[in-house]
């Protein structure tokens, strides 16, 4: 099973995550402030990351980076979720090494197809 961190603070946002990445057949886990994503992600060795921009402690741009400075972890997808839609933002965000962006309120659906295709797996059917 593939397993997604979830780094966001957003409680309400999490649970909308991982209930909709549960269903799909991923295994979750979660990280709510930025300073322990980077220990986590090493930890843990998560197949896909899904990183908020505004978290504390860390910024998802910082942690970004990070990541693109670790040649262990450089080739890590990363797709954001962020409330920030300007264009700016989202041209810094995939410079800065995300694979894709998704302005918030975002379609669970479309977000699942994402993490599948970034994964090399086609999408699994939703589970009734």
């Amino acid at each position: 099973m593939k397993t997604i961190l979830i780094a966001d603070d957003d409680p309400v946002m999490v649970k909308l995550m991982e209930f909709n990445l549960r269903r799909a057949g991923y295994g979750t886990l979660v990280c709510r402030e930025g300073l322990s994503v980077g220990e986590r992600v090493r930890a843990e060795r998560p197949d896909l990351i899904l990183l908020d921009v505004m978290l504390p402690g860390r910024s998802g741009l910082e942690l970004l980076r990070d990541f693109q400075g670790d040649p262990a972890l450089a080739q890590l997808p990363v797709v954001v979720v962020t409330s920030q839609g300007k264009d700016s933002t989202q041209g810094e965000l995939l410079a800065a090494g995300a694979r894709q962006v998704f302005t918030k309120p975002f379609s669970p659906t479309i977000l699942i197809a994402c993490v599948s295709q970034l994964l090399g797996e086609s999408a699994p059917p939703p589970k009734e």
